[in-house]
């Protein structure tokens, strides 16, 4: 999961970018809109424009050799319409000579083949306006050819027509818009609530509750609280396993205080001299068993939280082992134990926790070495397959019962014994091995004695 540098909110992100789109939208909608108001303000006035040339060319008649044109009142009342506007016309004979209007007024450069109405733009008298040609043939006997009517407005109208359709659209849209905006802000408001509630619910319940949160039929809002219970649920368990684990540890450890101090008063209350280096072993031994409980217990919280954090590192499995032997043969060199290894085959580097592992090791050999005989002999072999690697300890001691295997994985279980034990080595190893995601084996060993092997899978990581 990647980490954010500052917080925003979800609500504002969400409303921000949406906003954002139907700018856009918005944007675009005006282009359409204003092309829309040119196209139909032209449509418009260049129909008037044609309807009232029309007129002025029904007009046109031949009086003996000559063509004349009488103009019409129609269209100049059609053309009235648009007060503002100016109007400009030409009228030119069949030989190209001018009859009547504005002489200057500029004509297109051609017309093509038998085309009778032709619209273009141009400038004259230093205004902008739209013309329109129309012509039609004259077929007398003494006149013959193309008459033209040549009729010019100004702009002034269409811009009217095209400003005041562009801003009515303009100012709907911008009105739409502002209310999506207002119903997104609600609706949003509306999405994010059960985020709310959630957070409420939350800060409602007492720390140690427990109590899960109600389900919601919202499709996307129930993976997060099912996620939640889901955390809440293994935080319980946690927090019940922990409490678990300090009661038990809590009575050991008053236990073997208990024993040293009752140790302590007997030997404060004797009377006989000879006994107190009697009661000064008891002692001494109560204190081993205290500081390697203490030790344990240690041990024990550091590889449960290593293994919560998931500390990864490349480990050397097989220069750890060597290492660890090396230490365990120097502490012990004054006792008659035989230790051997053997790894007949390099041993490939893992993904895992060194300390974590070289204290499940440490256990693994020091329950050897304590629940073993005086003259113990304990075997260390490493194996690889294709898919494991084995770190296999024997030894040839009592060994354990099959019934009683499970049970000695558990914290602050023991069998039976003359030996006295914290009940945590066997537990820190299963602790370890299941953070690797490997396998612990308990087995009868060939010397007779206990097989402990653990698996680890090549390749995986915590």
């Amino acid at each position: 999961m990647s980490t954010i540098d500052s917080s925003y909110s979800l609500k504002q992100r969400m409303f921000a970018r949406t906003v954002l789109l139907l700018f856009a939208v918005f944007i675009m909608l005006n282009i359409g809109a204003w092309h829309y108001a040119k196209q139909a303000a032209n449509y418009s006035y260049d129909r008037l424009l044609k309807s009232a040339s029309l007129s002025m060319l029904e007009g046109v008649h031949v009086a003996g050799k000559n063509t004349d044109i009488d103009i019409p009142y129609a269209a100049f009342e059609m053309m009235q319409l648009t007060n503002e506007d100016k109007v400009f016309y030409r009228v030119q004979g069949p030989s190209g000579g001018f009859i009547t209007g504005y002489k200057g007024l500029p004509l297109p450069k051609r017309l093509e083949g038998q085309a009778t109405t032709k619209f273009y733009d141009t400038t004259y008298l230093s205004e902008k306006i739209r013309v329109v040609l129309q012509r039609k043939r004259l077929s007398e006997a003494d006149v013959s050819g193309w008459v033209s009517v040549a009729l010019g407005q100004t702009l002034r109208a269409r811009y009217e027509m095209r400003n005041d359709i562009f801003y009515r659209s303009f100012f709907t849209l911008l009105g739409t818009m502002l209310l999506v905006l207002a119903v997104l802000w609600w609706a949003i408001n509306r999405a994010l609530e059960p985020l709310s509630l959630i957070s409420k619910n939350l800060l409602s319940q007492n720390s140690l509750s427990g109590a899960p949160l109600e389900k919601t039929a919202i499709e996307e809002v129930a993976p997060l609280v099912n996620g939640i219970n889901e955390y809440q649920s293994r935080l319980m368990a946690n927090l019940d396993a922990m409490k678990v684990f300090i009661a038990d540890a809590s009575h050991q450890i008053r236990t073997v205080q208990s024993a040293t101090q009752a140790q302590l008063d007997i030997a404060s209350q004797s009377k006989d001299i000879n006994e107190l280096p009697a009661h000064l072993d008891r002692i001494r031994e109560e204190h081993r068993r205290l500081t390697r409980l203490t030790n344990q217990l240690l041990a024990h919280a550091m590889v449960v939280h290593r293994g919560d954090t998931q500390t990864v590192a490349r480990v050397n499995l097989e220069a750890l082992v060597k290492q660890l032997l090396t230490e365990i043969v120097r502490d012990n060199v004054h006792r008659r134990i035989e230790f051997s290894y053997d790894c007949p085959d390099p041993i490939p580097i893992i993904a895992g926790d060194g300390i974590s592992l070289k204290e499940a090791l440490r256990n693994v050999f020091e329950n050897a070495i304590y629940y073993g005989p005086e003259e113990n002999q304990i075997d260390i072999r490493l194996r690889q397959t294709e898919l494991f690697i084995d770190v296999i300890v024997d030894d040839s001691g009592p060994g354990i019962p099959n019934q009683f295997r499970h049970q000695v994985m558990q914290r602050f279980q023991r069998l039976a014994t003359n030996k006295e034990g914290s009940g945590l080595g066997l537990a820190i190893v299963s602790s370890v091995v299941a953070a690797h995601r490997g396998t612990l084996f308990l087995e009868d060993s060939p010397a007779g004695g206990l097989r402990v092997r653990i698996r680890l899978n090549v390749g995986e990581s915590l």
